[in-house]
């Protein structure tokens, strides 16, 4: 798929979704057919699970989130797993959320469709056929949610924080592969560290900004079976109240943002699939 069919793709999506009102998808995901029967013992852990962190820092334009639901939308298939979240700062408010979360119904088996009841084979069919196509439009909902609920005023943003306090939880989450997709300009600006000085980007040092998290027991642990994938990193929004000179940010600046980070997860035990800087270019394997 060319990236011009890859984009109009991931707007048609987006301009779907934002035809639906959104009272009309509550975000408790839709039981799997097997919970329905009583049978969650026959599909105990998900083959995949997908993390989504959406970053309300950053109010990010219609490009960036069309491809976020593009890239997530492609990679939902049956036995998987997301769950989804909204982060920013810790003030009141805007603390990390986990806004949805659930799994997608595995394919069933022969045998397993063989042992049922006839009622509860006909009920397990009807709900099967349905319960995909439910669970992918309260996922790409609530990824639009928080698209929506960001505000750009929000001044601060503490994403090693946010890595740092989930990682715990990926940790221990029963599944054969795990994956974190986060969605964020990545400019961390908090109590931990900043990537800020007088309002402006500036050109950090990454082995030095690691450290000092370090130094602050802001290093996660993912468990060494975890892909991170970046999309967003250094998205600058023009202010057209300020000077061309500080409406730019250079390839360094970005260059260092990204090594600080690569090194970071590196160092949380994970691998580093793609760091998009701002587009990602692959897709979520």
């Amino acid at each position: 798929m060319s990236s011009i069919q890859s984009m109009r793709k991931g707007l048609i999506i987006l301009g779907i979704l934002l035809l639906i009102p959104l009272r009309l998808f509550a975000n408790p995901f839709p039981r799997t057919s097997y919970e329905a029967l009583g049978q969650r013992n026959m599909r105990p852990y998900p083959s995949d699970v997908l993390f989504v962190l959406i970053d309300q820092s950053v109010n990010f334009d219609n490009t960036i989130r069309s491809k976020a639901l593009e890239l997530v939308s492609d990679w939902i298939a049956d036995g998987r797993a997301v769950e989804v979240y909204a982060f920013s700062s810790a003030v009141p408010g805007r603390y990390t959320m986990r806004i949805t979360g659930g799994r997608i119904d595995d394919t069933p088996t022969d045998y397993f469709i063989d042992n049922l009841r006839r009622s509860d084979r006909e009920m397990f069919n009807v709900m099967h056929a349905r319960q995909k196509t439910l669970a992918k439009r309260v996922i790409l909902n609530s990824m639009l949610q928080a698209f929506n609920g960001s505000r750009s005023e929000i001044h601060h943003t503490d994403i090693v924080r946010t890595v740092r306090e989930i990682s715990d939880y990926i940790h221990r989450y029963p599944a054969g592969t795990k994956s974190v997709f986060l969605v964020s300009d990545m400019l961390e600006n908090s109590q931990v560290a900043s990537f800020y000085y007088n309002n402006r980007i500036r050109a950090i040092a990454p082995d030095r900004e690691l450290a000092a998290v370090a130094a602050k027991n802001m290093i996660g642990d993912f468990g060494g079976n975890v892909k991170v994938y970046i999309l967003g990193l250094g998205y600058y929004t023009v202010d057209r109240t300020k000077p061309q000179s500080e409406n730019y940010l250079d390839s360094d600046r970005i260059s260092n943002i990204a090594n600080f980070w690569y090194k970071y997860f590196t160092r949380s035990r994970t691998v580093v699939m793609e760091i998009g800087k701002p587009m990602m270019f692959g897709a979520l394997r």
